[in-house]
């Protein structure tokens, strides 16, 4: 991926929690790169509890965008028909927190 950074790419997507470490992103590109995605669709959208969406929602906020720029916070793939209603319900209450909160 440093290659891909090298010669302009400035977005990556999908960012899937069980892929690729959060940390890992911030730290090796910082303000290089852009992230898309960040709520697993494999585990925790269609297996998890609201509560778990919830945090991992606000986990993917905190850790990708510690500026609050630089994320377009989503669910890492297309949501399948496995995914709860509470769940998709608990991801855009989640959204909505997140905007309401003031920023630094």
């Amino acid at each position: 991926m440093p290659d891909l950074v090298e010669i302009g790419l400035t977005v990556y997507n999908p960012v899937q929690p069980e892929v690729v470490s959060f940390d890992w992103l911030r730290k090796t590109f910082g303000e290089s790169l852009a992230y898309y995605g960040g709520v697993s669709t494999q585990t925790t959208l269609p297996f998890g509890t609201p509560e778990e969406v919830r945090q991992a929602t606000l986990k993917a906020a905190r850790e990708l965008a510690l500026d609050g720029t630089g994320l377009l916070l989503a669910p890492s793939h297309r949501m399948m028909s496995d995914v709860p209603m509470a769940n998709v319900e608990a991801l855009l209450a989640a959204y909505s927190e997140l905007q309401a909160a003031p920023r630094a």
